[in-house]
């Protein structure tokens, strides 16, 4: 698992393509790599992209074929909330936008939603703030979680 801190909106985008780059460079294939944000689509920053740095991204439009299957966009790699990936895998997950103050029972379960839809490889975005939380947790043990 790899982990990765951003500071503002910029930063987390030029985070989420290098971990895009990293995991290609690790042999993954970009319709292996699913870029899942944390934050649902409303409220992602990157949702209204259709292209990461280089990479075309693949993102449910909003509607559904005769069979109830979501319609995607053309892409490589796929981009997605957690909430709506959720009972989905990947090989290779960035789960991204990763942001909270406090790490409270709901985060603690949205990021064990997003980091068991990995089945080789997990990358961590998350910004400063969390970070921060996630290692005073950390060094404390755990308690409470």
């Amino acid at each position: 698992m790899d982990i990765e801190s951003y500071t503002d909106t910029a930063d987390l985008i030029a985070k989420t393509v290098g971990a895009v780059t990293d995991c290609i460079g690790a042999g993954f294939k970009r319709q292996h790599i699913a870029v899942i944000s944390y934050r649902g689509r409303e409220h992602s920053k990157l949702s209204p992209y259709d292209k990461l740095g280089p990479y075309a991204l693949r993102a449910p439009t909003g509607r559904y074929d005769l069979l109830g299957n979501s319609v995607y966009t053309e892409g490589e790699v796929l981009i997605d909330s957690v909430l709506r990936f959720k009972g989905r895998a990947a090989p290779c997950v960035i789960l991204t936008e990763v942001d909270f103050d406090t790490l409270d029972a709901a985060a603690v379960r949205r990021i064990f939603v997003g980091a068991t839809r990995a089945t080789m490889k997990l990358t961590l975005v998350v910004s400063e703030a969390a970070a921060k939380v996630l290692i005073d947790r950390l060094s404390d043990g755990m308690p409470g979680v």
